[in-house]
Parts: C-alpha cells; structure tokens; sequence
C-alpha cells in the first residue's frame, strides 16, 4: 500500500512583532481581482462552472484560479499585494475582512509557480498553503513552486524561518537565498544562482510582459521594478526602470538606468537623437512622452501629480538613434504590453480599476473594504 506523507512547512518573517486578531468572515466581499489574465485563464466561483477570466473581474473567497501552457495572470489584493501566477497553475484565495477592517488572506497552491509581492501592513495576515507547506508572509517578495511532493522557496527580500515539522529541523532564509523542503523530511538552503533571482522577479512581475520584467524593489520601499533587454540594429540595451510607492495625487520619479550596452556610454551618447518616457493611465486613449537626456547611465522621469491616478500608469521605455533605429522596452508591443506601476488611492477604504465593458465604455468599478 503506498504510504502518503505530509509535510508541513511553516515560514515567519522577521519583522516587528504585529498582533493580529480573526477576522469575521464575510464572503458576500471580493478581496482581489484579476488584474492582467495573458493566454488561457480561467476562474472558478465556488458552486459554479470554470469560466474564462477577463480583467477586473472581482475574486471571492473560496474563488479559484487556474493557467493553461504559456498563460500566466497577475492578481491584485485590495490592499495592493500582487501575485503573479504561472503557466500550468490552480490557486484557491481565502480570506476575511473583520469590521475593523483587517484583512486576513490565504491563498491555496494545488500545483505550479507563483510569485508574490506581499504588501507589509500592520494588522494583517497572508499566508500561502500548498499540498506540502503552509508559509506565513509579512512584506516580502519571492517565488514559490509546488508540487504533491516539494516546495521551493526563492526569497527576493526579507528574512523567513523556514521550518519542517517532519524532521523538526529550521532554517533561516536570508533575502538572495533559496530553501526546498520535501515530503520525505528534508530541508537544505543555499544561496540562490543569479539566474533564479533573475526568474524570481520575473516571476513577480505585475506587468508580465517583456523580457525579464521583474515587480518590487529590493528594499522597504514597495514600488515598481522592471528589468530585461532590448535590441534595435546591432546594439543591445539592458534596462532597469523603476519607481518607488506611489499615493493618488502626487508626482514620482520614474527612473530608467542602463545596466548593459553593447556600446559604450559615451558613444551612445552622441548616437541618441532621441530618449523618452511613454505613460498613460488604463483609461487615457494616447500615451504622453517626456522627454530626456541621456548624461550618465540613468535618467530621471517625472510624471506629474495630475497624471498619477489609482489603480496604476502604464510606461516604456524608447530610445532613437541617428542611424534611424528605435529601441523600445518592452521590446514587443509596448504600448499593449507595457510595465504597469500600482498607484494607491488616496482613500485606504476603496480600490478602483478602470475597464471596458463588453459595449466597448470605459468604466471604473469602486471595491470597497
């Protein structure tokens, strides 16, 4: 008869202590919605049939959500917590809203990747549960991969305590290091290869399109991060473009750094005719450009407080040469497909998202928690 053996697996992060109460359940409150469904992705309501997912449709507890071969959906929180979820993945999200307006949050991995970017607020609880492990999250951003038989845990930030309750052993897992964790006991850390932390931001990515675009920073600050290459002619650009925490109503800086050429900086310089900054918000038809010079290996761009409206501003990246090439990042439809910056709104009691509804008007649905 074969034998099943289950793992526990219980991560805390270091931080301040923070006391959380239990919430009341109330299921008749969407606490996510799906922010960006690319490929085939479906979502389940409780009771009811797999039906196709479309942006902003509202999540409930108990809601699942699954990926076919090369999809992937980004999920937003109310409180702005982003997962990314992979090809070939089925999440269940739980969770509770108390009428202090605490939020309590789970989410269930049947199978797959994920990558998360956890907003760190007092008074709040996210945990992650897979057939294997139960991991308890506080701010932090990673990438996890389930299976019946093992959990992988890559940790951009942060400190976890990672523990198997199977053999009882526990480690600490500093940010830039990677823990496994399987069914037969064993538990083994080890500093994560660059090219997982590369596929780790990847894999957190709230825009999720482009080459290697990655979500958070690496410190505190939860703002927006991207990074990956583009091409244009014969030259090559790394870039890294990245913002800090955005509220509703105020101007930001949007910063553009090169992190490789295949030129050097000072050539580039004099082959540049033009450098910009694309940005609109969700519900503007054009996007606007600022405009900037080219003096050391970043540039500063700011978008003005008038222009920075919840739930986020879509950018890219474009640069043109004398030759006449052009060089855009993303690389591959960027007006389309561009890198998304969360903004927050103004009032911590709702979260708006603008879409379009099936007649083609645009329109602002108001989740309120």
């Amino acid at each position: 008869m074969k034998k099943t053996v289950q793992l526990l697996m219980v991560i805390v992060l270091t931080v301040p202590f923070i006391t959380v109460s239990s919430p009341a359940a109330d299921a008749k409150k969407p606490i996510a919605t799906v922010f960006k469904p690319v490929g085939t992705v479906e979502y389940q309501a409780e009771g009811k049939n797999w039906t196709k997912a479309t942006p902003a449709i509202p999540l409930y507890p108990g809601d699942r959500v699954r990926t076919g071969e090369r999809s992937f959906v980004i999920i937003k929180f109310l409180e702005n917590s982003i997962l990314r979820v992979q090809e070939k993945s089925e999440i269940r999200i739980n969770g509770e809203i108390s009428a202090d307006k605490e939020f309590s949050k789970n989410v269930y991995v049947r199978q797959g990747q994920l990558g998360f970017n956890v907003q760190k607020h007092p008074n709040e609880k996210f945990e992650f549960t897979t057939p294997t492990s139960v991991a308890s999250i506080r701010g932090t951003q990673g990438l996890l991969t389930s299976s019946d038989s093992s959990f992988q845990l890559i940790l951009g930030s942060g400190v976890v305590i990672v523990t198997n309750l199977i053999s009882n052993r526990n480690i600490t897992v500093n940010g830039g290091q990677a823990a496994t964790s399987l069914a037969n006991g064993q538990l083994t850390i080890r500093q994560a290869t660059q090219e997982e932390l590369n596929h780790m931001h990847q894999g957190s990515s709230e825009n999720g399109g482009g080459q290697g675009q990655g979500q958070g920073n690496q410190g505190g600050n939860q703002g927006g991060q991207s990074s990956g290459t583009s091409s244009g002619g014969a030259m090559t650009f790394g870039f890294n473009v990245t913002s800090p925490s955005v509220t509703e109503g105020s101007s930001f800086d949007v910063t553009v750094e090169f992190t490789q050429m295949s030129v050097p900086l000072d050539t580039l310089k004099t082959l540049v005719s033009y450098f910009a900054l694309a940005y609109k918000a969700p519900s503007a038809v054009t996007y606007k450009e600022i405009p900037g010079t080219i003096t050391g290996s970043s540039v500063k761009f700011t978008i003005p407080e008038a222009d920075a409206v919840a739930p986020s501003i879509q950018v890219y990246v474009i640069l043109k040469t004398k030759t006449g090439a052009q060089v855009t990042y993303p690389q591959t439809n960027p007006e389309s497909n561009p890198i998304v910056i969360p903004i927050q709104s103004a009032k911590t009691n709702e979260v708006r998202i603008e879409f379009t509804d099936p007649s083609g008007n645009r329109k602002t649905m108001v989740i309120e928690y």
